[in-house]
Parts: structure tokens; sequence; C-alpha cells
């Protein structure tokens, strides 16, 4: 992991076409831009878990006989 320190304003460069801007900080937490091309998807952190918990649930659900992905209640 790089770890680099900078002021409100400056940027950092990842590759030719990604750009992280540091915009400022309030009440301890930092404002990050991102300028990337529109064929980057950029997640927060707590969207990709949220995202993989729920495909695990989806996945443990899937029972019944020939596996047709329904739900059974009872």
């Amino acid at each position: 992991m790089l770890i680099l320190t900078r002021k409100t304003n400056e940027r950092i460069f990842i590759g030719d076409d990604i750009v992280l801007v540091v915009l400022g900080m309030e009440n301890n937490r930092v404002k990050l831009g991102l300028e990337a091309p529109s064929d980057v998807t950029i997640l927060r952190e707590e969207i990709v878990a949220n995202a993989k918990q729920d495909q695990s649930d989806n996945e443990s659900n899937q029972t019944g006989a020939g596996g047709d992905g329904l739900k059974t209640g009872t």
C-alpha cells in the first residue's frame, strides 16, 4: 500500500486517466473527488460488502426440488 499526504486541492494521478483530488476536510472526514472514464466502476467499500452479502443470502435461499431457485414458505 502506498501512503501519501496531500493538501486540499492537490491531486494524485493513477495511470493515464484516473485522478484523485483532495477536496477538503470536515469533521475528521476527508472529502475526495474522483475523475475517471465512464467505463471505470468506482464503489465504496460498504456497497461492495452489501452486494456480496446479498449474493450470499440469495445463494443460500435457493432450495427445493430441481434447484429451481424458488424459496418455499412454511
